[in-house]
């Protein structure tokens, strides 16, 4: 059979070769579907964001979509490599899985000098480097507001990612100091002597033992000062 006659046969059925490779979805099409997602969830990121989304398979053919739907997968989020799903229901039904790299820009503490645990830190002791925080563990400190004046946990070594759990508030109760209790409660408030049962950074809960021997839990609300609601 020549060419020319399969191309005739193929008219009479009503599947032209050309309108058959038109019938294909554009797959650069679905790339920009994917990215134009991909932006819009991540525009809520700190710092400069890049995307990246992944080649797909030219031998890949997906009947060209109507709509096409994209979505996170369950438990995908858009950090680092992460993948985006798109689906298709009409004029056929189909999803694909596409790749994604998201790469979040932006400065990020680090030690300048080993650290010593219980030593409060100074400007000097942290400095900022521009990384890609998506390659970063979770909780590394951007600003140093949340580092300076802190007190680290534990020792750490020079050139490591400072995050909040290393770090804690300069304590403002200590164990067994004397402190000032207050209750407070809707239209009362009256205060009372105690003793600090263990130590409380600013905001933190401690116990601490009423005159009358009652133990109760506050908040340490100021340098001595627990309170009650």
């Amino acid at each position: 059979m020549t060419r020319w006659t399969l191309r005739f046969l193929l008219i009479v059925l009503g599947f032209d070769a050309g309108s058959a490779v038109a019938q294909n979805q554009d797959l650069e099409a679905l790339r920009k579907a994917v990215f134009e997602f991909a932006r819009g969830q991540a525009a809520k990121l700190p710092g400069e964001v890049e995307i990246e989304v992944g080649p797909l398979d030219e031998r890949l053919q997906l009947s060209a979509c109507q709509s096409l739907q994209t979505y996170l997968p369950a438990g995908t989020r858009l950090w680092g490599r992460s993948n985006v799903g798109v689906r298709c229901q009409k004029p056929e039904s189909w999803s694909i899985i596409v790749p994604v790299t998201v790469k979040v820009m932006a400065e990020a503490l680090f030690t300048a000098r080993p650290l010593a645990r219980g030593e409060p830190l100074a400007d000097q002791d942290v400095t900022a480097q521009r990384v890609d925080l998506s390659q970063l563990p979770a909780g590394v400190l951007t600003e140093r507001s949340q580092a300076v004046g802190r007190i680290p946990n534990i020792s750490v070594a020079a050139g490591l990612p400072l995050r909040a759990e290393m770090l804690r508030g300069a304590y403002v109760v200590t164990q067994g100091q004397n402190v000032r209790i207050i209750f407070a409660g809707d239209g009362f408030r009256v205060s009372s002597e105690g003793r600090a049962l263990g130590n409380a950074a600013l905001g933190e809960t401690v116990q601490v033992r009423a005159a009358s021997g009652r133990v109760v839990r506050g908040q340490a609300s100021a340098t001595g000062v627990v309170e009650v609601k």
